[in-house]
């Protein structure tokens, strides 16, 4: 292998948001970079498709107010801003609807649960007291899971709120889901500024929203963008790294691997270095997302723009004609949806009828990624953006940090590898 390289040139292996958040901030601090992407399309599980000729997205996404690095990331790609801000108000009509004010943070929640519509007084007191306690105090056990978290809530609490909370969130039930990173996010939301319990809709797709502008600004700077090149090998000394797709072979001084955790360990095991890690994430477990995108007349607006659903298999539903301009498209999505009967679509839209009449269907979709995150469990090894090859780094929602696999995640890591490896330089 040459390794004689004058300068640095490094290498992103992936093209997803963490990716695309690397090279980014690689080639804006003047290093010429090189992004691998094995797909067509940019933003790996969170990206564009194409249904009935709409560009859609592969699972309808929200951010909150508290994910800030991918917030400023996208501001700073965008002249126009393409996201949507909503004070947080949680609908699941019939039953119970929460609507935080606009009042200094935490005051926000607890006047909000305190005027939840659904509660009694004794559950609305029980949910600020345990809000409260969750904000204040900064241990909890680390085998924990929300189930036992939330044990002392009362059951429509734990249904209605807290629950539905945790699946969205971490996409794992709360039976298994990590007590800890679930505080986090709610510490996130809720104990900072008031505006981090903002949800934010996006107005464009995915890879348009983030990916697309962020490698677009990379070729900009001079580096390479490389769509459909799949990285099949790594080899690397302690000088160089060389990487292998289709046959084709390049050296740099630095990689960044970017990919999605299970495919991790293909590349991981041919470094010898390496072997630990690939053995740790090959470990992982993972969880499922559905998106059903049902096409209505054109007329048909829900009276808000997202609205929560119970008793079936999906958790919210979204109008795309209110956030993306698609009249009469709505989007359902089902977290951790592992257990969908093959009438999932029926039952989807039945928990629709009961809260809105949008008339038949004209078409209906459905995508699943069946490894959309990893298992958010207790005692998850997590592991740092630096690896035990001091030119190899990690980026990705699975690398240690304090929230569970979500698209501020997948950036906040993709900065801090670049970050990272620029300290070498």
């Amino acid at each position: 292998m040459t390794t004689d390289l004058d300068r640095p040139r490094v290498a992103v292996v992936g093209g997803g948001w963490a990716g695309c958040s690397a090279a980014l901030t690689l080639a804006e601090a003047g290093v010429t970079v090189t992004l691998f992407e094995a797909s067509r399309t940019l933003g790996g599980r969170a990206r564009a498709v194409e249904l009935e000729g709409q560009p859609l997205d592969n699972g309808q996404h929200i951010l909150l107010g508290a994910y800030e690095q991918s917030l400023r990331l996208i501001e700073r790609l965008h002249p126009v801003t393409p996201l949507w801000r909503l004070p947080l108000t949680l609908e699941q009509p019939p039953a119970f609807s929460l609507a935080c004010p606009r009042l200094p943070s935490p005051l926000h929640l607890l006047a909000g649960l305190l005027g939840a519509r659904g509660l009694n007084w004794r559950e609305k007191l029980a949910a600020a007291h345990w809000a409260h306690t969750m904000l204040r105090d900064t241990a909890t056990p680390g085998q924990l899971t929300v189930s036992q978290l939330t044990r002392t809530q009362p059951e429509k609490l734990r249904n209605a709120l807290w629950h539905p909370l945790c699946v969205s969130a971490l996409n794992t039930p709360p039976e298994l889901a990590d007590a800890r990173v679930f505080r986090s996010v709610v510490r996130a939301a809720f104990g900072g500024r008031s505006h981090h319990s903002d949800l934010i809709l996006p107005r464009r797709d995915l890879t348009a929203l983030l990916p697309a502008p962020a490698a677009a600004r990379v070729v900009e700077f001079g580096g390479d963008i490389r769509l459909g090149h799949r990285v099949t090998t790594l080899d690397a000394t302690p000088n160089a790294i060389a990487l292998g797709t289709h046959g084709d072979m390049a050296v740099f001084s630095h990689v960044i691997l970017a990919v999605a955790p299970q495919h991790l360990p293909a590349l991981a095991n041919q470094v010898p270095a390496l072997g630990p890690l690939g053995l740790t994430v090959a470990g992982y477990e993972y969880q499922p997302i559905a998106t059903a995108y049902v096409q209505y007349d054109p007329g048909f607006r829900l009276s808000k723009p997202l609205f929560a659903l119970a008793d079936g298999p999906a958790q919210f539903v979204f109008d795309r004609g209110q956030s993306h301009g698609q009249a009469g498209l709505l989007a359902f999505v089902a977290s951790a949806a592992t257990n969908l009967s093959s009438d999932w679509l029926d039952q989807t839209e039945a928990q629709l009828r009961r809260i809105a009449d949008p008339g038949p269907a004209r078409w209906r979709k459905r995508i699943i990624e069946k490894q959309a995150t990893y298992s958010c469990v207790p005692e998850l090894a997590r592991p740092p953006v630096h690896t035990p090859h001091p030119r190899i780094f990690l980026a990705g929602d699975y690398t240690a940090g304090p929230y569970p696999a979500t698209l501020e995640s997948a950036t906040q890591s993709g900065v801090q590898s670049a970050g990272a490896l620029l300290e070498q330089l």
